[in-house]
């Protein structure tokens, strides 16, 4: 495997977009930092299963979608008088998901109204689904499973007698300092390959409101969400521990919507690293687990849809310890 250069390295493509790793492995990959998911990673994970114990990481599909331009899943049943079959409809982005290559790209890059994705590709043909190039198929012929790491920041706070996250607003922001000192009192040792799961309470919050709340949450001038903060030091944080995917139970990962005219992790992420973004994961069980068993390692598997050219895709993720 390519050896991982340092963050002062990039853009590896200096004629390409600040942060970018583009050709880091080749021309033509298209699985960015799962190329980071290695044999001797997933038997890392393999190794941390002590207790045979499996825990759901995905929120029904019938979730009532976060945003209000996607409309929840259509479940139809139809009996042919002797067997049934169904039918679903739903945005592959309305419950937990996985964000693929060709969901969000740099914006305005190289210019005003232009748009740029993973490796180079424009608007137009991440838009086009004859072509078939970065889609989610990615995530299954290099599966995100491997080694992963809870940081379960809303313990965290509250054992530290620390202000709570507000899961609504987007100046409730998760800080490097918080993420490193999560790790260090969680006993976290993070290595490459590994996947990054950031809990910040945001299912619990959502799923108090009544449906008239939650309604009112999506008509707010602006969609606002906590999560992890947006800059320099996070994005070679994540870079420098050799990071493959990050996950969060909130809708973006990172606070949303970022501010304006700024880089987000979505553009350093997503389109610049090849780093999958997995968002509105359930993380509730597992937080559960891991205060019982006191460790906030395991392994973690996920295999989505099997769509290619895809933009995002359910993560059918778990957790075994």
């Amino acid at each position: 495997m390519t050896p991982l250069p340092p963050f002062s390295s990039l853009p590896i493509d200096k004629s390409g977009p600040p942060f970018n790793a583009w050709g880091l492995y080749d021309a033509e990959d298209e699985k960015g930092r799962l190329n980071l998911i290695t044999p001797e990673s997933i038997k890392k994970g393999k190794d941390t299963i002590t207790e045979g114990i499996t825990v759901n990481l995905n929120l029904p599909l019938s979730f009532p979608p976060v945003h209000a331009s996607r409309f929840p899943m259509k479940h139809e049943i139809k009996c042919s008088g002797h067997s049934n079959d169904d039918t679903l409809t739903f945005n592959t982005q309305s419950s937990s998901q996985w964000d693929g290559f060709r969901h969000y790209p740099y914006q305005n890059w190289p210019e005003e109204g232009k748009f740029t994705f993973y490796g180079g590709m424009s608007i137009e043909d991440a838009s086009n689904t004859d072509i078939k190039k970065y889609g989610v198929h990615n995530y299954v012929s290099k599966p995100i499973t491997s080694r992963a790491h809870l940081l379960d920041i809303p313990s965290y706070l509250s054992k530290h007698s620390l202000k709570p996250l507000d899961a609504f607003s987007n100046s409730s922001k998760i800080s490097l300092e918080t993420l490193k000192a999560c790790v260090e009192e969680s006993g976290v040792v993070i290595g490459p390959g590994d996947i990054l799961l950031v809990r910040t309470g945001f299912t619990e919050a959502i799923m108090s409101k009544s449906n008239e709340e939650k309604d009112q949450l999506k008509k707010r001038k602006e969609n606002q969400s906590c999560g992890v903060d947006a800059n320099e030091e996070i994005w070679k944080w994540h870079w420098e521990n050799g990071i493959s995917a990050v996950a969060s139970d909130c809708p973006s990962y990172e606070a949303w919507p970022a501010p304006p005219n700024q880089l987000s992790c979505h553009q350093v992420f997503l389109a610049g690293f090849g780093l999958p973004i997995g968002e509105l994961f359930d993380l509730r069980e597992l937080s559960k687990a891991c205060q019982k068993l006191n460790r906030w390692t395991f392994f973690f598997t996920s295999m989505g849809l099997n769509v290619e050219g895809g933009i995002a895709t359910p993560p059918n993720a778990q957790a075994i310890l």
